[in-house]
């Protein structure tokens, strides 16, 4: 996903310096997640984090697990509902956390000519802001009580291949190769027992330039119950950067997590 040696590495002054600052810019990429409920069989409730916390023990009574959703380089938007949506119809809390509602929020890309690595920093700040949900989230009683996933989708990708440090049953990395020229964002950082399943085109057009290609199963343990799943032409996904849209994949996904449950 970083397309290119084009990148910019501004940082907000004010963020580096001052740790009230950043925790409040935390604060809001958290207070304007999106949540997406479990509600009768079949069916889902998108709603606001503050919905959630105060039917927690309703919510939780009826759920399989709890899901933080880490969204791509342009926010959130349809694949974050289309994701949420099919999640909590199987029964997961899923929590997506607003990158863009940062008051400073430096472009990491330029979605329409598939270029990215514009901010490098940015890797750091969405595995902040994944961690901020997480631990706010699990300071809810019951809500701490439900088995918890990590998933993300391109620039999220990232995020949920390296961050490290979260106690989670299992990983989900969508629309990402794991192969990067930055350090920092090249490998996994999963423990070798925690499952991890990774999904991507082979054809996928972010990832034509020949430090991106590859994918995720060069650094995944040989034991474990690790996927690196590879769609490649003819299958229709093939060039596909965003494949949880379909309904087999959906399948898949939900297989995985629940393996991963036991």
């Amino acid at each position: 996903m970083i397309a290119a040696a084009f990148f910019c590495c501004w940082l907000s002054a004010a963020n580096a310096a001052d740790p009230v600052v950043a925790t409040t810019e935390l604060d809001h990429t958290f207070e304007a997640a999106r949540v997406y409920l479990p509600n009768r069989p079949g069916h889902f409730r998108k709603s606001a984090i503050a919905d959630l916390l105060a039917g927690a023990e309703a919510y939780a009574s009826r759920a399989s697990g709890v899901v933080f959703y880490a969204h791509g380089c342009d926010g959130l938007s349809r694949i974050t509902d289309v994701t949420g949506a099919f999640l909590a119809r199987a029964g997961y809390i899923v929590i997506a956390p607003d990158s863009f509602a940062r008051r400073h929020k430096p472009v990491s890309c330029a979605p329409y000519s598939h270029r990215a690595g514009l901010h490098r920093e940015v890797l750091g700040w969405r595995q902040s802001e994944i961690r901020h949900a997480f631990r706010k989230t699990r300071a809810v009683p019951r809500i701490a009580e439900l088995p918890v996933f990590l998933m993300g989708h391109s620039e999220g990708a990232i995020t949920v291949a390296t961050i490290d440090g979260l106690s989670a049953r299992a990983r989900i990395i969508e629309g990402w190769t794991c192969h990067a020229g930055w350090p920092e964002y090249r490998g996994l950082s999963a423990p070798a027992d925690q499952p991890v399943l990774s999904l991507v085109g082979a054809d996928d057009p972010w990832f034509r330039l020949s430090p991106l290609r590859g994918d995720c199963g060069a650094f995944m343990a040989r034991a474990g119950r690790h996927q690196s799943v590879v769609y490649r032409a003819p299958d229709p996904l093939h060039d596909d950067h965003w494949l949880s849209w379909n309904r087999s994949v959906q399948g898949r996904i939900l297989a995985f997590l629940e393996a991963s449950r036991r």
